[in-house]
């Protein structure tokens, strides 16, 4: 293998081998799934009146392998780690993808599912990849010891599902993941992590050519197979951007990146709780079904969302240009403005659909 210290001259390179090869199986997907009849129903939990093939995931996690592996022969920078890191981002990733797969065709039970998820936090911790420090905003970074490995399983569990919350909405999921792999290539940029530019291109390329496919209105989904494996990617992303750096603006950044789909899945946790509800309980009670309630278009939805996503990258350079005191004060009155706005509209009584 070589060293790539052109890396990020090659970025676009990636970025549009991933868009075309993703675009490409994304069609041959749809062909296929309409000659097999493999379809997602409508039902009553589902926005879509027609059924529409399910596949997307498919095009997504094959085609981040193939770029993934083809770039990790030629840059040893970018399999960082080496060997090691690859074999456990490839296994654990898979059984994400294939457990959600399955959740596709029959439905499997949340616990089936959350354990798969255990399953593959523990492959990482296995070959030694978990997070290393927690920092607190406004004191300081602590190194963990034992507690690192329960840490890391909670995180990638939160994280692998974060963008399945919100994976509702013909291109939301694709639109909001764009948003995320934007914040990490702005991270890596200012830290100079190889391995975060590398994935951040790759995804990002992905599923810019899956999201013309699935943009409104969606001629494919992503599944949970393509939900929780671009999750997980990005919790991946989280745990091993922290290691070259051990600032506390590299150990927070990747929180920020991700901030939106963290917002879904807190709000979510306390309103079904508060609502004496199961946590792993489906229903229509997202933050995309209140705006479509209140009138708002799928189009206009995404532009919100979007724009919502983008403000939380807004904050990723500002950490490293301005003072981190007031940016992270800045940053926590917009985190509970919005808290507030997602969770009065949650328990607005009437809006669920069931």
């Amino acid at each position: 293998m070589q060293e790539c210290p052109e890396i990020f001259g090659i970025s676009i390179l990636l970025l549009i081998s991933a868009f075309v090869l993703s675009n490409g199986l994304t069609f041959v997907l749809i062909k296929l799934s309409r000659m097999k009849k493999i379809y997602d129903y409508p039902n009553g939990r589902k926005i879509h009146s027609s059924p529409t093939p399910f596949l997307g995931g498919a095009a997504i996690f094959a085609t981040f392998w193939i770029v993934f592996s083809m770039i990790g022969v030629y840059c040893r920078e970018a399999m960082f780690g080496g060997e090691s890191f690859f074999l456990a981002f490839l296994l654990s990733s898979s059984v994400i993808f294939i457990s959600g797969l399955i959740d596709d065709f029959i439905d499997l039970r949340f616990y089936i599912k959350l354990l798969a998820q255990i399953a593959a936090a523990l492959i990482l911790i296995a070959f030694d990849f978990h997070i290393i420090n927690l920092y607190i905003p406004f004191w300081r970074s602590f190194e963990l010891g034992w507690e690192a490995y329960p840490l890391t399983v909670i995180w990638v569990v939160l994280l692998t599902n974060g963008i399945n919350l919100i994976d509702g909405m013909d291109g939301l999921a694709s639109l909001i993941g764009i948003t995320i792999c934007i914040g990490l290539l702005i991270i890596s940029s200012f830290l100079n992590i190889v391995l975060i530019v590398v994935i951040a291109v790759i995804l990002a390329g992905c599923l810019i050519g899956f999201l013309l496919y699935n943009k409104p209105p969606a001629k494919i989904y992503m599944g949970d197979s393509g939900a929780l494996f671009i999750g997980y990617v990005f919790a991946v992303a989280a745990i091993v951007c922290p290691i070259k750096s051990f600032t506390a603006v590299s150990m927070f950044v990747p929180l920020v990146a991700v901030g939106l789909p963290l917002l879904e899945i807190v709000t979510t946790i306390i309103r079904r709780i508060w609502s004496g509800k199961k946590i792993y309980q489906p229903d229509t009670r997202h933050i995309f079904h209140y705006l479509m309630n209140f009138g708002y278009s799928e189009k206009n939805i995404l532009l919100i969302l979007g724009t919502i996503s983008l403000a939380f990258n807004a904050f990723i350079p500002a950490l490293f240009i301005f003072d981190r005191r007031q940016v992270f004060s800045i940053f926590v009155l917009f985190l509970m403005s919005l808290f507030i706005i997602f969770f009065i509209l949650k328990l607005v009584k009437g809006a669920e659909r069931t």
